[in-house]
Parts: structure tokens; sequence; C-alpha cells
């Protein structure tokens, strides 16, 4: 039991640190919503207390030499239910989130229903910000709103836009000159991530990769896409760019 009680310790002051150090280096963005990074903080927190209590109590259970240590910590109810499994539940995340590497959802994620140009589904009016904003100023969820708001497609030919996103292509792209600019909108993890796209046309548009991230800029003009009327951003520049800090859009 004592050794396990170590074990045990040693593994919730390890992961409390990991999850404090995926706040602080930022990684913690890949995984959760924006609004939700104090949790990490909290967590790590309470497992670093409960791990250096532990210690505390391992440590001054030691130095009563006249009592069997392993008999005080089987009388503790600081101690009781402690068994492998437990010490190996503690530790399977930490080990997931050392070897894993941190990385944001890309083109890999997205599901064999593939991207939406559409939040029909999830917020048929939009947010009363997104038509507020300049079109420059809009991103991918933005535009993608307003696209889904709009009562034609007509109404946002010529407007310009300036989007950053990864490079997505599907069976869909039959024309070597399109692909999508995509991001994963996140409401409160990657579990319920919804993959969303932006249509770019460009001459020799083949030359960009999947999954690299990339800045767009032009003017958008309605094409036939998928068998339906679509703004597609005619695109007067691409820039190969850095994955933003954080990579997700939130609605």
């Amino acid at each position: 039991m004592r050794t396990r009680k170590w074990l045990e310790s040693a593994a919730l002051l390890l992961l409390g640190i990991y999850l404090l150090e995926t706040r602080l280096s930022g990684e913690i963005s890949y995984y959760i919503a924006a609004q939700f990074f104090w949790l990490p903080i909290m967590a790590g927190i309470i497992l670093i207390a409960i791990g250096v209590a532990q210690v505390s109590y391992l440590l001054g259970s030691a130095g009563q030499s006249s009592t069997n240590p392993d008999l005080l910590l089987a009388r503790s109810p600081h101690t009781q239910g402690v068994t492998w499994l437990s010490l190996i539940l503690v530790c399977v995340p930490l080990v997931l989130g050392v070897v894993l590497p941190a990385k944001p959802l890309g083109a890999s994620a997205v599901g064999t229903s593939g991207i939406a140009t559409s939040l029909n589904s999830l917020n048929p009016t939009g947010s009363t910000g997104t038509f507020s904003l300049a079109p420059e100023n809009r991103n991918v969820l933005d535009w993608v709103r307003a696209f889904s708001a709009a009562a034609t497609p007509d109404e946002f030919t010529g407007q310009p836009a300036d989007l950053i996103g990864f490079v997505y292509r599907d069976v869909r792209f039959n024309d070597q000159n399109q692909f999508m600019v995509a991001r994963f909108a996140v409401s409160c993890c990657t579990a319920d991530a919804l993959a969303i796209g932006v249509i770019v046309e460009m001459p020799d548009s083949a030359k960009y990769k999947q999954d690299g991230w990339v800045r767009v800029r032009g003017k958008f003009q309605v094409r036939e896409f998928d068998s339906h009327q679509t703004p597609v951003l005619i695109a007067e520049s691409i820039e190969e760019t850095a994955m933003p800090e954080r990579p997700y859009l939130y609605p």
C-alpha cells in the first residue's frame, strides 16, 4: 500500500503540473474552447494540492517509528480504496498527454460528411455581431453564418474577404483550381467540433497542400458547386502562413 501511495502521489503531482503546463504553453487551445481555459488551471492546482497532502502524510507516517507505517495508512480515511487500478487510471491521461504529440484538428479529422458551408442545423440566425462586421474583418465562421442567413447567394457577389484557414479538398473538388479554406468551430471541446469552410477558386491552386495553412484574399462570385449555387471566393492572392495561436473558432 505504501508503494502504491507514493506512486499515486507522484502521478497526481505530475498530472497537475502537466495540466498547468498545457495552459501556459497554449496547447490546451487544441482541446477545449477558450471560455473553459480556467478548468485545467483549477484541476492542476487541486491535483497538486492532493499530491502534496499525500506526500506530507506519507512522510509524517514514516516518522512515527513506534507504529507500523503501513498500518497507519490502512487506518487512514485518506488512503482507503487505493488499488493498482486507481493508480493506472490516474496515470493513463498523463502518459497519453506526454507520449502523443499535441496538435489541433485538421483535414484528417473531417468526418465522412465533409465540411459544412452552412450552419442551418446549428445556428440558423447566426450572430448579430457577424453582420455588423465589415466584410474584410469576417473570419470563416462569420462568412458561413452569413451564407446561412442569406435569402440568396447573389447578395455576396463582389464582397471582399480576407480569410485564414487550412486547405481542404474532398471528392467533390473535381476542379483542380478549387479548394476550401477551412476551420473547426468549437463550442465546448473538440468532441463537438464542426468543420466549416469557404470555397476558394484560383488557377494553379492545386499546389497548396492539404492541411497547409493559407491566407486568402479576394472577392465572392456565385458558382455552381455540388449541384448548388454557392458563393465562391475568387482569390486575388494566396499566401502560405503559420497556424494561428488559437486554431479554432468559437460560435
